[in-house]
């Protein structure tokens, strides 16, 4: 069996491969900036939302209520615990 023909073939299939996985990798590495810039609005939200979630929690240990809320516009405070 004459081996000499099949690395030059292997060579070829990993070339391609190797060609093909370049290939996704360029065009990823060109859609991750527009993908970051367009998530970054939702991460301002979500922690935004986070920190009024914080907020209120700070508020239900302290036993206050929360901001707002019908019981602090009337004057009124009860245990909410």
């Amino acid at each position: 069996m004459n081996t000499g023909n099949i690395i030059p073939a292997m060579m070829g299939a990993f070339g391609l491969l190797f060609l093909l996985l370049l290939f996704i990798l360029i065009i990823i590495w060109i859609v991750l900036p527009f993908s970051v810039f367009g998530i970054k609005e939702l991460v301002r939200e979500a922690i935004e939302e986070q920190k009024k979630t914080n907020e209120l929690l700070k508020d239900i240990l302290g036993k206050k209520p929360p901001a707002g809320t019908e019981e602090t516009k009337k004057g009124e405070c009860e245990d909410i615990l």
